[in-house]
């Protein structure tokens, strides 16, 4: 969040004041030349690093999303999501769900939280309903599935195709139904083979 909140002011204030500087460039002497070179190659390369990661994320996400994105749940290595595992496995779930909406509005953009509260949300709930729709706006395949389920099954209702085609084939695999029985067809018996009659004036030996 603190790198989201640099990166726009930074490039801002960067591409303003080369403009100013490239808007003077005749009146610019050979040391001033030098340091606007040395500025632009400084910032340059310091958006570059504030901008690699969210490019190469958006480049590589709609190929390796499905696979490396929210597969499961991280360890408990925050002190709030310990607290929700151990009331998780206690069976204090109603305990739990302050803590789950306190983590959501901590990090509204992780899976982690929504995907707690469907396993704290009574089944067939409007809460478990409403975890059940954030989880499956995210992109694993998985959790998306289980996602599908509860809101058809559980609730009675269909969501909308999803923005990775890989989670749309999948959930086709899950709702296709299955081919019906072929039809039989009954093959007449044929009445048995009649006994050849034997010719007596055939013989195949001389007495």
């Amino acid at each position: 969040m603190l790198l989201t909140m640099l990166r726009i002011p930074l490039t801002l204030v960067f591409a303003y004041s080369l403009f100013r500087w490239l808007a003077r460039s005749g009146e610019l002497a050979g040391d001033d030349i030098v340091l606007l070179m040395a500025y632009a190659l400084f910032g340059s390369i310091v958006l570059a690093i504030l901008w690699a990661p969210v490019i190469g994320e958006g480049v590589s996400a709609p190929l390796t999303g499905t696979l490396t994105q929210e597969t499961s749940l991280p360890p408990e290595t925050n002190l709030v999501i310990g607290c929700i595992g151990r009331l998780q496995r206690k069976g204090w779930h109603r305990l739990a769900l302050p803590l789950i909406f306190f983590e959501g509005m901590r990090h509204p953009s992780l899976p982690l939280p929504a995907l707690l509260g469907l396993r704290s949300a009574r089944p067939g709930s409007f809460l478990e309903k409403l975890f059940a729709r954030e989880v499956y706006n995210y992109n694993n395949i998985q959790n998306c599935l289980h996602a599908y389920r509860i809101l058809k099954d559980r609730h009675h209702w269909t969501p909308p195709p999803h923005r990775q085609p890989e989670v749309n084939l999948a959930i086709m695999s899950l709702t296709r139904e299955p081919p019906p029985d072929p039809k039989k067809y009954e093959v007449k018996s044929l009445p048995p083979p009649t006994t050849p009659q034997r010719n007596q004036r055939i013989k195949l030996f001389r007495p």
